[in-house]
């Protein structure tokens, strides 16, 4: 495979240049204005764990801030990996701070999460293509958002409101992102970039919950 192949996802680029993306571009920067509100909001005395998952909200808009400006099939990975990354820890993260899961037990939950979401992937290759655009991919963590808020509600109430706020943005967000081609004609800009700004907002909502958790001092 040609890492360097360039690629077109998007209705706004309409060339291989770096510019070809403007707004998909420029749109990432509501990711490092949400990390930086949120190590605000943290203060001084956060652990380290939060500022872990802050800092990966940055990248994630860094790593698809690059992807929308090169647009090759190695920065697509950049775009994804940091996602990804934060799904991980924020749910490992999640299960010990609000669950009170011990850290080797929160792990065995991301794992079977992982499996799962392996299962899923799979099926849907052998599958006929869903209508998304490419979105499908984010089911399983939209799934996941809305477990942990209703495994959060009876002890963290405050935690669920939050994921439950989450949820709803993100399916704002997917939508964005599954009818993006489909708009071309009408919208030659496309949508995606509000897979971006309403994205940021979803992973403020998600760091906001983890931070009013009863165990927000605790690093487990």
């Amino acid at each position: 495979m040609n890492w360097a192949e360039n690629i077109d996802l998007y209705c706004e680029r309409t060339g291989p240049g770096l510019w070809a993306e403007p707004l998909n571009a420029l749109s990432n920067l509501a990711f490092i204005a949400v990390a930086i509100i949120l190590w605000r909001r943290a203060g001084r005395g956060a652990a380290f764990d939060l500022r872990l998952l802050i800092g990966l909200i940055a990248a994630v808009g860094v790593g698809s801030g690059v992807f929308h400006t090169v647009a090759t099939r190695g920065t697509a990975i950049l775009d994804i990996g940091f996602i990804a990354i934060f799904v991980v820890a924020y749910y490992q993260r999640f299960q010990v701070r609000v669950l009170g899961r011990s850290t080797a037990a929160a792990w065995a939950g991301v794992g079977i999460f992982l499996m799962l979401t392996g299962g899923f992937v799979a099926a849907t290759r052998l599958l006929p293509p869903l209508p998304l655009n490419g979105s499908e991919i984010y089911l399983p963590p939209f799934v996941l958002l809305l477990a942990c808020a209703a495994l959060a509600r009876p002890r963290a109430p405050a935690v669920a409101r939050w994921l439950t706020m989450a949820s709803a943005l993100f399916v704002v967000s997917l939508t964005c992102r599954a009818v993006d081609q489909l708009v071309c004609a009408a919208w030659p800009v496309g949508t995606h970039l509000g897979w971006h700004l309403v994205n940021a907002a979803m992973l403020y909502c998600c760091m906001a919950g983890l931070l009013t958790a009863p165990r927000y001092r605790h690093f487990g």
